[in-house]
């Protein structure tokens, strides 16, 4: 990673309608990720320019903008193809201009230092991705484990609320319209209980322990519990979980034929007497694949309950399942040149 962030983000800017004479790509996009054959049927574009020799010889430069036309992202890649990860320094910005965020990427994913502002300009957080392993490289980062240090929190008048990693935190929706989770904050990790909200409403209480989710209560008083003394299991352990998915999953057609690739989480409640419940996709990658993984773990033999003090417990679980074509998949040209 290379410094200062501040000078390189000017010299992108600056060098903006130089390069736009440059030979560069345009991708349209759907904010599921997927390539579309035209501006007006896209949610986002993306522009993927040459390197700038001055700053940076090996990473593209790129921008991209909502349906709109504003700029969204600045930001490099090693690659100029649509499965490129983002690489270095990044800024976003807001509708209204003004700056989103900043910080550093490797691999895609972010490290470092990162800053977040209100769209009024003010400070909003100050926190540090911080991984188990020190100079993390760009084939590793996404096995090592990541902590998300919590330095500062403002409110948007500029009061702090947390300080050197200690305080209280404020999480908003999108559009920074409400408060959707507020709580303490312990040596930059979330601590005792939290409030998570919808539409000013608090519909559950999480409760934190050693900087780990323990349990959470919704506001019928009922608790699931993340921490617990004995894990759920699938009949049979995960050899058996495998077998099962692997028989089961169907890939979906389209998925197929558009050559989406990658790895749905899928989270679901293990009651006390081991059904399923409340099964849903917490990160998903369209096309019918969130769907199926849906469909298959609600096929489900009930599981192993886990326990806690001695007693079978509500327990919150989650698992991956990916999606991959046994050959690489023909990416649909929906680029043109700039």
């Amino acid at each position: 990673m290379t410094k200062p962030i501040i000078s390189l983000i000017l010299t992108l800017v600056l060098y903006l309608p130089s390069y736009a004479q440059q030979s560069g790509l345009i991708y349209y996009l759907k904010n599921n990720g997927k390539l579309v054959a035209n501006k007006d049927s896209a949610d986002y574009s993306m522009v993927v320019l040459p390197p700038d020799t001055t700053v940076d010889k090996n990473l593209y430069i790129v921008y991209e903008y909502d349906k709109n036309g504003k700029r969204t992202l600045i930001t490099g890649s090693k690659t100029n193809d649509i499965n490129l990860k983002y690489e270095g320094h990044y800024i976003t910005f807001y509708a209204n201009g003004h700056r989103k965020k900043m910080g550093n990427f490797v691999g895609g994913n972010p490290v470092g230092h990162e800053t977040e502002y209100y769209p009024n300009g003010k400070l909003y957080y100050v926190k540090d991705y911080i991984y188990e392993k020190n100079d993390v490289t760009e084939n590793e980062i996404n096995r090592a484990k990541t902590r998300e240090f919590r330095a500062e929190c403002r409110d948007s008048t500029g009061n702090i609320l947390t300080a050197n990693g200690n305080g209280k935190w404020i999480e908003f929706d999108e559009d920074f319209k409400n408060v959707i989770a507020e709580g303490p904050i312990a040596h930059g990790d979330k601590d005792s209980t939290w409030y998570v909200r919808n539409n000013g409403f608090v519909v559950k209480q999480e409760h934190y322990k050693a900087a780990r989710l323990a349990s959470s209560t919704d506001n019928t008083g009922t608790t699931v519990y993340s921490d617990v003394d004995g894990m759920p299991e699938f009949p049979g352990g995960m050899e058996a979980l495998g077998s099962f998915l692997s028989k089961n999953i169907r890939y979906p057609a389209v998925a197929r034929e558009n050559g989406t690739q990658g790895k749905v989480i899928v989270s679901f409640v293990v009651e006390p007497d081991g059904t399923l419940t409340d099964v849903h996709v917490s990160r998903g990658i369209g096309d019918g694949c969130d769907e199926e993984s849906r469909r298959v773990i609600a096929l489900s033999s009930p599981w192993k309950p886990g326990m806690k003090n001695g007693q079978p417990v509500r327990v919150a679980y989650s698992i991956p399942i990916s999606f991959a074509l046994s050959e690489e998949p023909k990416t649909k040209k929906a680029s043109t040149k700039q």
